[in-house]
């Protein structure tokens, strides 16, 4: 199996309709980069979207897994990824929470 190293370059709030939650890019064993895959949220959960172009009514994609193997271990790497970033940003969020809540040095209230 090919080593694949995917990133999330940009992230985006869960809204009411769903839609783009992601954009990602993967890198194949070194040897070729894909950007624009996105992060989607459907009825179902989330998904990866590959690269496409709007021809005519529809979309095709620009490059894709050829076989199914190779797609569930690409799209397993930008999922897992997506939830290793939204993991980390949360972390970010609660230290700097517990941060803005500790009381500052020389700050702190004396008692009369």
């Amino acid at each position: 199996m090919p080593t694949i190293d995917a990133k999330i370059n940009m992230m985006y709030p869960p809204s009411a309709e769903g839609g783009v939650r992601a954009y990602a890019s993967a890198t194949v064993d070194n040897c070729l980069a894909i950007r624009g895959i996105r992060v989607m949220e459907g009825r179902e959960g989330l998904f990866v979207s590959m690269p496409s172009r709007k021809a005519g009514n529809e979309y095709k994609e620009i490059c894709f897994p050829v076989t199914k193997e190779f797609r569930e271990q690409l799209h397993g790497s930008v999922l897992d990824a997506y939830q290793q970033a939204i993991a980390q940003n949360q972390t970010v969020q609660m230290y700097k929470q517990e941060q803005t809540n500790e009381p500052q040095p020389g700050m702190q209230m004396g008692s009369m």
